[in-house]
């Protein structure tokens, strides 16, 4: 039986070096300027200047992307936020 090691196939390690980048992406904060790229269940702080105030779901975006609804964590229930409210969106990779 000929058994090949992974480590030994064309490009195992291209791949492993590409999937170690996108991992280093995880967990950290982006802010999101254009809201229509917001997808349900996006998980995303909600922040005023550099202040976190909450935190939740998207749970809703309109097709312009101007109102976002949030399911807030703790169940703390659900709030809309319109794009003029002064309330940046940060999305958090997992």
């Amino acid at each position: 039986m000929n058994q090949k090691n992974s480590s030994s196939l064309p490009g195992a390690m291209e791949i492993g070096i590409r999937m170690h980048n996108l991992s280093d992406n995880r967990g950290k904060p982006r802010l999101i300027q254009q809201w229509q790229y917001l997808w349900r269940q996006d998980f995303v702080e909600l922040r005023h200047g550099a202040k976190v105030t909450e935190a939740g779901w998207i749970d809703d975006v309109n097709a312009a992307g101007s109102i976002v609804w949030i399911q807030l964590v703790s169940g703390k229930g659900r709030i809309l936020i319109h794009r003029n409210d002064g309330i940046d969106l940060w999305r958090i990779e997992s």
